[in-house]
């Protein structure tokens, strides 16, 4: 009995975002205004704007070592979002990163159960921060120009995908610790569930390197073509 409390409890924690208000991943038309403006370069404010049209709570803008990232709340999940490509292309920033931290504890998720989720989505992508946090990224394009409703639909996409990644992980059958030869869910044990958090100042600035650092790399083989 007490096996299957835990697993209740822990079902309920990754999935709390579905019955907790969550906005940005509502089904239908994003409630926002000027959904046909085209959006050729970004700006936090643009950003933070948009997110809180469409009901990200909390929304505001922070600094974090020279940039500045967009946090808010949807449904109890932490989201870090910030403008890129911004030394690309003078005068403009053209990509949208978005990402959701979340501590693995003691579910033993490895790399190749990430490699294998990631393998069956295109929407979003799972990485490993460090050997506690695994973080679910997506990055998005602006060259040329897109409208305000493409941008949303954008931000909607993720965080429901967001929810498709705690489900995934969260539902994965790992070796029993307390019987040997067994399988279990990881939700099964006390702690092993994913938890979402707030990355630390270091986690989230070495994840926002690592995607500005892709971006050139792709930009610069889009010229070599």
């Amino acid at each position: 009995m007490r096996l299957v409390t835990a697993a209740t409890l822990a079902s309920l924690s990754a999935l709390q975002f579905l019955s907790s208000g969550a906005a940005l991943a509502q089904s239908g038309e994003p409630k926002i205004a000027n959904p046909s403006a085209i959006v050729d370069t970004l700006t936090p404010e643009a950003v933070q704007a948009l997110v809180a049209e469409m009901g990200g709570k909390d929304v505001q803008i922070r600094d974090l070592e020279g940039n500045k990232v967009i946090t808010f709340v949807d449904g109890n999940i932490p989201y870090q979002f910030a403008v890129g490509g911004c030394d690309i292309t003078p005068g403009k920033c053209f990509s949208l990163v978005m990402l959701v931290f979340a501590d693995m504890g003691a579910s033993g998720i490895t790399t190749d159960m990430i490699n294998s989720r990631n393998l069956d989505n295109f929407f979003n992508t799972a990485v490993k921060v460090d050997d506690k946090v695994i973080a679910f990224g997506r990055g998005v394009l602006l060259a040329g120009g897109v409208t305000r409703r493409n941008l949303a639909w954008n931000v909607g996409v993720y965080a429901g995908q967001v929810g498709e990644g705690i489900r995934h992980f969260s539902s994965q059958v790992v070796a029993s610790r307390a019987l040997p030869g067994m399988t279990q869910n990881l939700s099964f044990s006390e702690g092993s569930s994913l938890r979402v958090v707030r990355p630390t100042p270091e986690q989230l600035s070495a994840a926002l390197k690592k995607y500005n650092a892709d971006l050139k790399s792709a930009v610069a083989s889009r010229q070599a073509w």
